[in-house]
């Protein structure tokens, strides 16, 4: 028993020092540019079905801004049926239950492609379509409210009608709910792979009393824009809503399932509201230059992400294959999207490397620090496989200094439902999802470590990983420091307590002559 004691307190000792160190190291600097580290607490499975040919994808994590403890994360199902999934936790991801929501009013439809989002006062609101028919039509685009954190929710409510494709929500102040959508019709969408029609708009309407009623749509895209999708919104302080957007230019190869490969360029555009969303100024291009990195569907293309700071600013990040290979770019706008920085590759490596990267996702802590999410294909750069990457930029997305490995196995991009007959790899979802929060970011991907080709099984993983803010040492870690240096000093505290006990007593496991004779009497 001595000899254990002994070994306890020297390891005790031992982790004491080695926390002092990591927390003073971590508290005072970071990694050099380009190095990849691995999140500290490793990743984490957040869909528990054991059906071993379920595919979810495309999957949106949220926060409760008024409980940081409370998460949620939705995703689409796309195997064994079209659904969808919903998952709610209360410890910060400790584990997650699994939650259903309930069926609209009248609807026999199938719950499809949702989005979430908290509002300021907590309150989660999830939006989703339903499809019908043997062609798996858009039915309706509906929203369901949930007051207890994402464990129960209202009955959904109708925000629009049907073949509403590619929705997505945010909030803002005061309560008030935002959607933006591709608005298709019969005539566009009765063909094969649809979406041969040009002309299909984006729309947007807002809700201000929960989600029960909502303001007749307007149009986001420009009317002379002929192929556009992929929206991607987002809501300033002031409550005004920018929808960043894909103009396709002429890809015809895509838009009418044509074999061979578009060899232009896609251009990325932003449509402002100072109106809270009655009406859009005509679209601003950020980007005229971008060069499709593969054939995709134009139901559910890649999302380009987007992002409004507290201040104000903008950030735009894409996949893009100008240099020869995708790579990650982002741009910022310091005056509400008038004019946009040169792009800045935000993975590491050189340019046109053969390393592809691609479906980033964007957030921004109230400090400023700018997150990307990402696929990267390091470990397998030829063939299929690819971690999940975390970059984080503390200057405002001129330059990543942190690049932090996420997921603890890769995943193959072969495995998984069929996307555009004319790529070779599987359907990976048009989205991943980042949230940064004071003090680190969460994020949540399509993984497919538990899968096969034959399977085709996809799963939705999570981590999370303490990161400085600009403003301040981020909570995590001064929670870090102050518990390293708490536990460090009292590690310390006991081995130099156990080295004057071995001291004092050499046989530390004889019983003290005083103990021994009270306990005979």
């Amino acid at each position: 028993m001595g000899n254990v004691g002994r070994r306890i307190r020297a390891a005790a000792g031992a982790v004491g020092l080695a926390l002092v160190v990591v927390a003073c190291s971590d508290a005072g600097g970071s990694a050099p540019v380009g190095a990849i580290v691995a999140a500290p607490g490793g990743d984490s499975l957040v869909s528990l079905d054991p059906n071993p040919i379920v595919a979810r994808n495309s999957p949106v994590l949220a926060v409760n801004p008024t409980q940081l403890t409370n998460m949620v994360v939705v995703e689409r199902v796309d195997r064994p049926d079209y659904s969808l999934g919903v998952h709610v936790t209360n410890n910060s991801g400790a584990n997650w239950q699994d939650v259903t929501l309930p069926r609209p009013p009248g609807s026999t439809g199938k719950p499809y492609a949702p989005a979430a989002a908290y509002d300021t006062r907590g309150l989660l609101y999830v939006a989703f379509t339903t499809l019908v028919g043997n062609g798996n039509d858009p039915e309706a685009l509906w929203i369901t409210r949930s007051g207890d954190g994402g464990l129960t929710f209202d009955e959904p409510s109708r925000v629009a009608g049907d073949f509403v494709y590619q929705a997505t929500l945010a909030t803002g102040p005061r309560g008030r709910l935002y959607m933006a959508w591709v608005q298709s019709s019969l005539e566009g969408s009765a063909c094969i792979l649809c979406f041969t029609k040009t002309g299909l708009p984006i729309m947007f309407s807002r809700s201000d009393d929960g989600g029960k009623t909502w303001t007749p749509p307007v149009q986001v895209s420009d009317q002379g824009r002929a192929r556009v999708g992929a929206p991607a919104l987002a809501v300033d302080g002031e409550g005004n809503p920018s929808v960043l957007y894909m103009d396709y230019g002429g890809d015809r190869f895509d838009w009418e399932n044509l074999p061979g490969r578009y060899e232009g360029t896609f251009s990325l555009v932003l449509a402002r509201s100072t109106d809270r969303g009655a009406r859009f100024q005509p679209g601003k291009v950020v980007d005229d230059a971008v060069v499709p990195t593969g054939r995709f569907s134009v139901y559910l293309p890649p999302t380009p992400a987007f992002a409004i700071a507290k201040n104000g600013d903008m950030v735009a990040a894409w996949a893009d294959a100008r240099a020869g290979d995708p790579d990650i770019l982002l741009r910022r706008s310091t005056d509400d999207g008038a004019t946009w920085s040169g792009p800045t590759r935000v993975n590491r490596g050189t340019p046109g490397d053969g390393v592809p990267q691609d479906l980033p996702a964007v957030g921004i802590a109230p400090g400023g620090r700018i997150d990307v999410a990402y696929y990267d294909r390091t470990v397998d750069a030829r063939g299929p496989m690819a971690d999940v990457l975390l970059s984080s930029s503390s200057n405002g997305g001129s330059s990543f200094a942190i690049t932090v490995r996420l997921s603890t196995q890769p995943s193959n991009r072969r495995i998984g439902p069929e996307g555009s007959p004319h790529a070779p790899e599987a359907d990976f979802g048009s989205r991943i999802s980042v949230v940064s929060l004071r003090g680190g970011a969460i994020t949540t991907w399509t993984d497919t470590r538990n899968g096969t080709p034959d399977t085709g099984k996809q799963d939705v993983f999570t981590a999370q990983m303490p990161l400085q803010d600009n403003e301040s040492l981020g909570l995590g870690f001064l929670l870090l420091a102050g518990g390293g240096l708490a536990l460090g000093v009292a590690g310390v505290t006991l081995f130099a307590l156990s080295r004057r006990a071995r001291r004092r007593a050499p046989d530390d496991t004889a019983v003290p002559r005083g103990v021994q004779g009270a306990g005979a009497g």
